[in-house]
């Protein structure tokens, strides 16, 4: 569907799936929220002097570091009633792995009593403790932390980070009982670590370069998360919505979303 000009899609071809994720399968669209963000996207003033900055300072820091500094990207995936059809409910607490500066987060963490939140960029943790999240500055691939969760959010870290089937390990070990882990990931999958100005190749090889979306989250399901023990409970599509770039007011990534239960 087209909305302003800017195509979203939600879409599945449902016969090309494997009976696993069919079954599950959860279609959105396009609901007021989204649509209002994307209205603010394209009315805003644009913050030309920032993103020139930004780009000067990427030739010495990362991506995510500029961007917390700088205050630039407003990102935006799901709205609260969207998480709502795919989870049924929230629950007492939530722990958003790699959570950016809490724009993404807002919306899940409206389900929930406690939020927790880890970010490894500085400027980034500083924006999430700005907002009222308790952000712990490490990597569950290698580090843990005490509590246990009714959900673990993975929303486009996956394929940013060196060690992705470690940290999803790692979410498993922190669900509570009946807890569930939310993996979203722009498709094709295209992995890269940000190290300064560098994207370095991960330590850990998921599947990646599957541009057909259905074959993409077979891949994902059949090659990484079953063979963890995982349980898919919901799986859907959805725009996941950039703004703040040079190129244009809002660029979409094409994200599957998987709901998954370690039984």
């Amino acid at each position: 569907m087209d909305e302003r000009g800017i195509t979203l899609r939600y879409d599945v071809d449902r016969t090309r799936l494997p009976l696993e994720l069919r079954s599950v399968f959860v279609e959105l669209d396009a609901d007021a929220s989204t649509r209002a963000w994307i209205d603010d996207a394209l009315t805003r003033r644009r913050p030309y002097a920032r993103m020139a900055l930004r780009g000067a300072a990427m030739a010495f820091v990362n991506l995510y570091d500029a961007n917390g500094w700088l205050s630039i990207c407003q990102d935006r995936l799901l709205g609260t009633e969207q998480w709502r059809r795919l989870l049924g409910k929230g629950g007492a607490s939530l722990l958003d792995v790699g959570a950016g500066d809490g724009t993404i987060t807002q919306a899940l963490a409206a389900l929930f009593d406690q939020v927790v939140t880890t970010e490894l960029s500085a400027p980034m943790a500083r924006r999430l403790r700005a907002r009222g999240y308790a952000c712990h500055q490490i990597d569950l691939a290698f580090d843990t932390i005490d509590g246990r969760f009714d959900v673990v959010a993975l929303q486009n870290v996956i394929d940013r980070t060196t060690h992705p089937l470690r940290l999803l390990d790692g979410a498993a070990a922190l669900l509570a009982d009946g807890g569930r882990v939310v993996v979203a990931v722009p498709v094709p999958i295209e992995p890269g670590v940000f190290k300064g100005s560098a994207i370095l190749e991960p330590a850990e090889v998921i599947p990646a370069g599957i541009g057909n979306f259905e074959e993409a989250v077979t891949a994902l399901w059949t090659q990484v998360f079953e063979p963890r023990g995982y349980r898919v409970t919901a799986l859907t599509r959805a725009p996941y919505l950039c703004n703040g770039s040079v190129r244009s007011r809002v660029e979409v990534l094409d994200d599957a979303i998987f709901v998954l239960a370690a039984d």
